[in-house]
């Protein structure tokens, strides 16, 4: 059957959200659609559920796998793809009745490879728009390009506000990168972006985001092992195809990337430590500032880097200069100390 859309849903262990999820995909007033459900090595009744839907409906195919992460799970999904448009979506997330039929009624009408919605949160009904210019069709450089700060705003990270033209990503081999456990998203994202000549973004909050169900969020999520190797290696890919599209010659997304890794993947890392089984210790602090992202951003950003308050502002320059110990002792006593300690800590080797 020719389906007009794939929906993809990557699954590990959902099984208290799941039921909502799959009746709010089927419900939907649009019906030509392919439902794919990818039961990633879920050791919960997930895969029994996926089971009990696709008896009901033979739009649905389940797909059992062994456990390979998000990444993993999604590239299966695409390889089983038939629909015309790709779409993924979280299973503990739902989305609006019109979700579909939107979509698919605008990406037909401008002929597109990309398109992007809103979204809106649960439980604080906040409705997010993408901050990109609205309304008008681009090529996908120029469109991340008309967002002011794309990467802080995070508007290359959820790719499941999206529709994608398959025959486009299968043209240009787009994939996510199975080597990266947090952050996939931006990079396919990026690349769907960017090999596409025809994108268009729309403000309707037609994907519902719970962030209460997310445990996967990095500010909430308990210690992740490889978390800093997975960013690490997602900032030497945004770079890599930053400078490969001629993204890094505009001074805006140079130095909202820069300011995105020190305010955001910065305190993302030091949370993660705080959530290790085994303490961190000055070294590891060292280690982060000395991480190319970290250096890179701090060069970019120089003397200029906008802080609300002197106390941000000196915080900034400990980690521009290195000052290891101070963020240490900062971070980690208890309770914190005042910022001001930096001024002992200046010049010294740490």
């Amino acid at each position: 059957m020719n389906y007009a859309i794939s929906a993809i849903v990557p699954i590990f262990n959902a099984e208290k959200w799941l039921r909502p999820c799959l009746k709010s995909i089927l419900n939907q007033p649009f019906q030509n659609i392919e439902l794919l459900l990818v039961n990633d090595g879920s050791t919960d009744l997930s895969g029994t559920i996926c089971e009990e839907f696709a008896i009901a409906d033979d739009r649905i195919k389940v797909i059992h796998k062994p456990n390979g992460g998000t990444s993993s799970a999604k590239n299966a999904g695409l390889r089983a793809a038939r629909g015309k448009y790709i779409a993924f979506l979280d299973a503990d997330d739902e989305i609006d009745p019109l979700f579909f039929v939107k979509l698919y009624a605008t990406a037909e009408e401008q002929a597109c490879e990309v398109l992007i919605g809103g979204y809106a949160i649960i439980p604080t009904n906040q409705n997010v728009s993408p901050c990109f210019r609205l309304h008008t069709v681009m090529n996908g450089k120029d469109l991340i390009l008309s967002a002011a700060s794309v990467h802080s705003n995070n508007d290359l990270c959820f790719s499941w506000r999206c529709l994608f033209l398959r025959t486009s990503l299968e043209t240009n081999k787009i994939q996510f990168n199975e080597g990266l456990t947090v952050g996939e998203d931006t990079i396919f994202h990026l690349e769907a972006l960017l090999t596409a000549n025809r994108v268009y973004a729309i403000p309707d909050p037609l994907y519902i985001h719970n962030t209460i169900n997310n445990l996967n969020s990095l500010i909430r999520s308990p210690y992740k092992q490889y978390l800093e190797d997975s960013l690490v290696l997602q900032y030497q890919l945004r770079r890599s195809i930053s400078e490969k599209f001629g993204l890094l010659a505009h001074d805006h997304y140079r130095k909202d990337m820069a300011s995105y890794h020190i305010q955001t993947i910065l305190a993302i890392l030091l949370n993660n430590f705080r959530n290790s089984p085994v303490p961190a210790e000055k070294k590891d602090v060292a280690r982060l500032l000395n991480l190319k992202m970290m250096t890179d951003s701090t060069k970019e950003l120089g003397f200029l880097h906008k802080s609300g308050n002197m106390k941000s502002y000196l915080y900034y320059l400990a980690l521009k200069f290195k000052l290891g110990a101070w963020l240490f002792h900062f971070e980690f006593s208890s309770p914190r100390q005042s910022p001001f300690l930096f001024l002992k800590f200046f010049g010294r080797s740490n």
